[in-house]
């Protein structure tokens, strides 16, 4: 039962079909008036549709939706006022509830209807979306299709001028020369002299003549060519074989020298050669041939202790060193696991002892220079890790280096470094080197007591270790005799920059600055104050290399602070000098300390010029022909003028005109 006082909601009933329950009787309707029906009623929604379909399009959809709001509020009333009624139940409140409730019948009718409108209305927007861009995809492919239309005629007409309708590019004699030499079946002078372009066609069949006949004689020459070479190679043969005959010959007859006391190899001129390791050996004896056809200026000698070299000889071979140093290493393994702490460190030490043990014997070259300066080169072989190290050692006749910072030029880590790229002697050459150092608790080699294994240095004893086959390399006299007058005139080359380079410091460091001689009427009203070394850290805490790539610099470069004033206004600059100078040019970085401003590479574009003409442009110095030695203190030269330049246009009331620097323009 209802609740007193609800409405009474009439219960929809289900709509009779052709049956009827009048006295339990059942009556059916004609077939035809349902048909009918179904018909009409087909027909009212199809005209409804219609209707609504023509009305969306008139109606505008602003006032639908002001409409829909002011439904949907009116709504919302009637449902809250009917709430409202059914809470408290006034008097008559059944029949305004009825009322309400027809009136919210009413409104979502309405609401149904502007519904249906609206998506009548998308509907229709969206076909007309669809229509519109299906014609701008049609627009669209036709401009494509014209496009590709416009270029492939672009091209054809390319073509058409790029056509060459002459032998561009072919260099044909004179017309007098042509006439001279050629015979008259190709010249026809009755037909050319009179017809230019039968001269052209005569002359071109001329060049071709000729060009056959050449190419006639270019594989004749060929052929005699590869004669030669084949002789050539064939004796080269033949000498190359000599080298191991003699070395059997010496190995043979090498107990007949030690019974008749004579224990030195006349062919080495020394008698500390035969003890020498095969690489060290290898290097002597190309070094030799080489100061004794090339270069006198080189001096080569053995040093180190013969007894011990003896016994070492004695004790192992080349070939079964790395046997005895595994089974070595293993046996030191297991009894590191079983003794003590003070015995494990104590064999370590042994250990690592034995691992960098040096041979007994050095190599010492000595390159000599014009100036009597000269280049100390002590080469020595490790007999575990099976590579050669040299120590440099560089000392400059006359040289007043004392308290001088370009002392930092003459460091054996630098004078050799990136000799060729990428080669720094940090790091052994030979791979199976790293597991070895690791197993005795050491990260690298110490090169200030062991030397630095560069690769080059490998490669003038005749170890390859890019050609090795399962860890193992074996010294080639080959290699050695390839490599050794390739490193020597590199090395000298070096050492010539090297000694350049420190005089530039050295005159740096006396504030004698000198300019190119186009810069000869410049006068520089800045000065220099300071050029000293900084280390590699204070370098990279200066915010003024903050800008500077990691890539352009490196640890292994030399770093250079510089101060340059005028009045209260101060330049500093870090100057990073390349190992291999002047291959690579030195860079710059700068900052300007003005008052209370400080202007870098990183905030001042005026400052990052100055760098860039430096940095950049510094083959603008390079016209003298011994550059190389004037190329930093141009360098230096042209940042005062840039700093002077920099200060009389920033502020001319305080520098004055009288000082101002004028750049006239190059010629």
């Amino acid at each position: 039962m209802a609740k007193e006082g609800d409405a009474v909601v009439p219960k929809k009933r289900k709509p009779e079909s052709a049956e009827t329950s009048n006295g339990g009787s059942e009556v059916k309707q004609p077939k035809t008036n349902v048909d009918e029906k179904k018909s009409n009623s087909a027909g009212i929604y199809q005209r409804v549709t219609a209707f609504e379909e023509k009305e969306a399009l008139t109606r505008d959809s602003t006032t639908d939706l002001e409409q829909y709001r002011l439904l949907c509020k009116e709504f919302s009333d009637h449902i809250c006022k009917i709430s409202d009624l059914m809470t408290t139940k006034p008097d008559g409140w059944a029949e305004e509830v009825k009322e309400r409730r027809i009136e919210v019948g009413l409104l979502t009718v309405y609401m149904k209807k502007l519904n249906r409108v609206e998506k009548i209305r998308n509907k229709n927007s969206r076909e007309n979306v669809t229509k519109k861009r299906q014609q701008v995809d049609v627009s669209q492919l036709q401009l494509q299709n014209l496009m590709c239309e416009i270029q492939h005629l672009s091209r054809e007409v390319d073509k058409c001028l790029c056509f060459k309708s002459k032998p561009l590019g072919v260099d044909l004699v004179p017309v007098e020369e042509f006439f001279a030499e050629a015979p008259e079946t190709i010249s026809r002078p009755e037909t050319t002299k009179s017809d230019d372009h039968q001269l052209l066609l005569a002359r071109l069949e001329w060049e071709l003549f000729q060009r056959k006949e050449l190419s006639i004689l270019c594989s004749k020459l060929d052929e005699k060519k590869k004669s030669l070479s084949s002789q050539i190679n064939k004796k080269q043969c033949d000498l190359d074989g000599l080298a191991p005959l003699i070395k059997e010959v010496l190995t043979v007859t090498k107990p007949l020298q030690d019974k008749l006391g004579y224990t030195a190899c006349s062919a080495l001129k020394s008698d500390k050669a035969s003890f020498l390791p095969h690489c060290l050996y290898f290097l002597y004896i190309q070094a030799s041939a080489y100061r004794d056809a090339s270069d006198e200026n080189i001096a080569i000698e053995i040093n180190g202790n013969e007894d011990l070299a003896r016994e070492v000889m004695k004790q192992q071979t080349y070939s079964g060193n790395k046997e005895s140093i595994s089974s070595g290493d293993e046996s030191d393994c297991v009894e590191v696991e079983r003794a003590p702490k003070r015995e494990v460190f104590d064999k370590f030490e042994k250990k690592r002892e034995r691992l960098l043990e040096k041979h007994p014997l050095t190599v010492t070259i000595k390159l000599t220079f014009k100036d009597e300066s000269y280049l100390s080169l002590e080469f020595c072989y490790l007999l575990k890790l099976n590579i050669m190290t040299v120590m440099p050692s560089l000392n400059l006749a006359n040289s007043q280096l004392k308290g001088s910072e370009a002392g930092e030029c003459l460091q054996n880590r630098n004078v050799l470094s990136q000799l060729y790229a990428g080669d720094d002697g940090t790091e052994s050459p030979n791979v199976s080197n790293h597991y070895q150092l690791n197993e005795v608790g050491l990260a690298s080699l110490d090169t200030q007591k062991l030397g630095f294994p560069y690769v080059w240095v490998q490669k003038i004893g005749g170890l390859d270790f890019t050609s090795a086959i399962d860890g193992t390399v074996e010294p080639k006299m080959e290699t050695s005799k390839a490599s050794i007058p390739d490193v020597i005139k590199v090395i000298k080359r070096r050492v010539r920059c090297r000694i350049a380079l420190i005089k530039q410091i050295i005159s740096l460091e006396n504030k004698n600055v000198i300019g190119p001689p186009a810069m000869k009427s410049v006068k520089l009203t800045s000065s220099i104050k300071s050029w000293k070394s900084i280390s590699w850290e204070e370098f990279r805490e200066h915010p003024a290399s903050a800008h500077l790539d990691e890539a352009s610099v490196s640890p292994h470069d030399m770093v250079y602070h510089a101060l340059i004033v005028r009045g209260k206004v101060k330049l500093i600059v870090l100057t990073v000098v390349k190992c291999d100078y002047p291959m690579v040019p030195p860079i710059y970085a700068l900052q300007i300390e003005w008052n209370d401003k400080v202007l870098n590479g990183s905030n001042s574009d005026r400052v990052v010029d100055m760098e860039r003409e430096v940095n950049v442009y510094w083959k603008e110095l390079t016209e003298d022909p011994t550059w190389s030695a004037t190329l930093i203190l141009y360098q230096v030269h042209r940042l005062i003028t840039m700093f002077d330049i920099f200060l009389e246009c920033n502020d001319a009331s305080r520098f004055s005109a009288e000082k101002k620097t004028f750049l006239h323009p190059h010629k």
